[in-house]
């Protein structure tokens, strides 16, 4: 095991064993190389794609923009849930979850080919499927995400889900608590004017 190539074998395969190796590793240019390979081919696709439409002013915008954005969601996201696992006990490293999660985002290479044979299916089936493979892409990259926290921190399946969807719940609730102070402000409005 070393070899990048029977790493990204291991995630796709055997994502338990090829996440728990590369937290153990954590070669971090290994986990670079793959996470922009990730975001650059479907990246490459869609170039293609906006270029033969009629929007191609927004081309190097929407690219330039989903590639800070996902290299500032995979530095951010590390960093939060790293510190929520530590809350919840755990004795993993930030580099360890910062190296297995790169790996986490190799199944947005596949999209490239399943939207292919999608393009080829008739066209009453193309938007169905275009949607189903981006659905399965998005939830394999989830899974992966779950495998590595669960690996990196020593954690039981459950928890690695509740460190996931922590940020995301907070998130929930602050709006929530927000929208409810919002409306309660706006109700007393006209009382004060």
């Amino acid at each position: 095991m070393g070899n990048i190539f029977d790493i990204m074998y291991d995630v796709l395969f055997q994502p338990k064993m090829g996440m728990r190796v590369i937290a153990d590793k954590k070669n971090i240019s290994q986990s670079l190389i793959v996470f922009f390979l990730s975001l650059l081919i479907p990246l490459w696709a869609l170039y293609f794609g906006l270029k033969a439409s009629s929007v191609t002013a927004l081309v190097h915008l929407v690219i330039g923009f989903k590639i800070i954005a996902s290299l500032m969601l995979w530095i951010i996201g590390t960093a939060v849930w790293h510190l929520i696992a530590e809350f919840f006990g755990g004795r993993g490293t930030a580099v360890g979850l910062f190296s297995a999660l790169g790996f986490a985002y190799f199944p947005s290479v596949l999209i490239v080919p399943l939207w292919v044979f999608a393009a080829l299916l008739p066209a009453n089936f193309k938007s169905i499927m275009m949607a189903l493979v981006a659905l399965l892409i998005l939830s394999w990259s989830f899974v992966l995400h779950i495998v590595a926290i669960k690996e990196v921190y020593q954690f039981s399946t459950a928890k690695a889900v509740l460190v996931l969807v922590t940020p995301m719940l907070i998130m929930v609730l602050v709006g929530a608590v927000a929208f409810t102070f919002i409306s309660s402000a706006l109700i007393q409005m006209p009382m004060w004017l």
